[in-house]
Order: structure tokens, then C-alpha cells, then sequence
């Protein structure tokens, strides 16, 4: 980002499209966990907006439980020493801090987009990879999986002997998505032709990250495989070598877009992922019980909708 960023305008949405960008920030790891955002002053000046246009969009992300504001100190993004973290015991308490104790399958109760990447780091040192994701447009998944594939091309770990993904998105040729739609709920081709570009380009992404790993000596198997379904995913699933599954929702929000070619600026309601709260289910090597669990079910609706509703395209 620019140290002040052009055409925010004051206005109605002004705050949404900041909370996004700040969204985003944190999903690219600007600004890691326990770190402190800008403050309101510097927010404003590098947004160019009033510090009452930024305190609405500290809201929206305190009320997505992305960041934590203590009095005097300033806003700093959950899940490091700020935001601190609460595993959940089988006796239905909390343990401030994580770790020890009886742990249930649900290992946090608020896990921001930017701790997938420990969790992918872990997927990706198994010798046999997979990765099922049910995603508005694997944005955050994308950048993660690069990060694991210059790992290692750089030699920071072997390759695995194969990795296999399949990716199940939106069908934006669909009259029928529920989101992104304009708000006075006509269907607007030119908004869902703006989803499917987002989500060409990092599907694409994706897929090369991963194919550019078989220059690696020994090269791994890659078997990447992309289908869409005729309805917007309120749930983002990722699902790593069928035994993690990371589950969170896409709550819809009201945004503005700008549409090509006169740049009209048109109201949608739209669902932002980059900012979706992740909760991990880990299904325990010694945990049968566990493994008929959360994981299962997850995966369980990922293979139905991938076999009976999912359609094959190509990128």
C-alpha cells in the first residue's frame, strides 16, 4: 500500500472498503499477529478519510475478531501476545494461552486467516499432500501455497512425493449466486464477471505454484483439479491431507464496487473471506473417536458436492 492511499473518498461505504484493505493487510502478514495496526491519525492521513471513517472500520474488523483494541494502546491483530488465544478443554473451559490439558477437537476459538500458513507448512512436509478447498476465490490459500512451494525449491524441506488438490468454486455464469449481488437484487452480469476474473487469476496462480514444482529433482507427482458449483459458498473449507480441516464462514456485508468500462459505482452485497475467522479440527492419529469426528463430516460434504454438484473447468 502507498502511504496514502487515492479514490476513498469520504462516503456511505468509505469505512467498508478500508476495513477490506486492512483485511487484506493482515491476510498478506503486513501486520502478523500480536502486532499493532497504525494508529486512528496515521490510518486517516494514509487513507486520506476522518479518524471517524476509521474508527467505523476498526469495528467491522473488531467484530469480525480480527484485531483486539485495549484503551491507551492502540488496535493490535489477534492471536499473538495482544490478542491472545483460548484452547477449549472437553469440559467446555478455556485455558488462556493454548496448550496443556485435555484438548477438545476445536483447538482455538478465534484463529485469523494468517495462522493458515503453519498449518500448511505442517501439510506440506507430509510425504503425500492433499488440499480440498471450497473457497469464493482461494485468495488467501494462494499466496500461502507459494510460500510453501518456494520452501521448497529453496531446499528448506524435500518435496513431496505428490501433491494433489482440488479446488471447488463458484460458478460465476450463474444468474443464481447469492453473492456478490447488486442490493436491490438484480442480477448484474458485470459483477459476477469481476468475481470470475479474481477467481481465474488466483486459481491460476495456484495451479503454476504447484506445477512448478515438478522442476524439483525428485520431482513430485501434481494433480491439480478445478470444478465449480452453481451457488456461493457461505463456508470457507480447507481440508489438509484429510486430517485437518479448517472451517470458517463468509458473513455477508455491503460494499461498492466500481464496474468496467464507465467505472459506475454500484452497491453489492458481497461476503469478504479474506477476513473469515478460521476454527482447525484435527482429526488425532490415536483418536478414532475423533476421526469419525468434524473432520469426517467435512470431508464427507466436500466429496458429495465435489461428485453430484460440482462441474469440471478448465483455467
Amino acid at each position: 500500500m502507498t502511504n496514502r492511499e487515492q479514490g476513498l473518498a469520504e462516503g456511505e461505504f468509505a469505512y467498508q472498503r478500508i476495513a477490506d484493505k486492512l483485511r487484506r493487510g493482515i491476510n498478506s502478514e503486513e501486520w502478523g499477529p500480536g502486532d499493532r495496526l497504525p494508529t486512528r491519525a496515521q490510518l486517516a492521513e494514509r487513507f486520506g478519510v476522518s479518524p471517524a471513517t476509521i474508527n467505523e472500520a476498526l469495528k467491522l474488523l473488531r467484530r469480525d475478531e480480527l484485531i483486539v483494541t485495549r484503551q491507551g494502546s492502540g488496535s493490535f491483530v489477534r492471536g499473538g501476545a495482544q490478542g491472545g488465544r483460548r484452547t477449549m478443554r472437553r469440559d467446555g473451559g478455556s485455558v488462556e494461552g493454548g496448550g496443556g490439558g485435555d484438548t477438545w477437537a476445536v483447538e482455538s476459538e478465534g484463529v485469523t486467516p494468517v495462522m493458515l500458513k503453519p498449518y500448511l507448512a505442517e501439510a506440506f512436509e507430509a510425504p503425500e499432500v492433499t488440499l480440498d478447498v471450497f473457497s469464493m476465490t482461494t485468495e488467501s490459500l494462494t499466496k500461502r501455497v507459494s510460500d510453501q512451494k518456494d520452501r521448497i525449491m529453496e531446499g528448506e524441506i524435500p518435496p513431496p512425493r505428490s501433491i494433489k488438490a482440488r479446488l471447488m468454486l463458484p460458478d460465476c455464469d450463474s444468474p443464481n449466486l447469492a453473492i456478490p449481488r447488486r442490493i436491490d437484487g438484480a442480477d448484474e452480469p458485470r459483477v459476477r464477471q469481476r468475481l470470475k476474473a479474481i477467481l481465474q487469476s488466483h486459481a491460476t496462480m495456484f495451479k503454476e505454484a504447484l506445477y512448478e514444482l515438478q522442476r524439483c529433482t525428485p520431482a513430485p507427482e501434481v494433480e491439480v483439479e478445478v470444478r465449480v458449483v452453481p451457488f456461493s459458498p457461505q463456508v470457507k473449507l480447507y481440508i489438509l491431507n484429510r486430517h485437518l480441516a479448517l472451517q470458517g464462514f463468509y458473513v455477508p456485508d455491503v460494499g461498492t464496487i466500481q464496474l468496467l468500462p464507465d467505472r459506475e459505482e454500484v452497491g453489492i452485497y458481497d461476503a469478504y473471506g479474506t477476513g473469515a475467522t478460521l476454527f482447525p479440527y484435527r482429526a488425532s492419529d490415536d483418536d478414532a473417536e475423533n476421526r469419525r469426528g468434524v473432520v469426517q463430516k467435512c470431508q464427507a460434504f466436500f466429496d458429495s458436492n465435489w461428485k453430484y454438484l460440482a462441474t469440471r473447468v478448465d483455467l
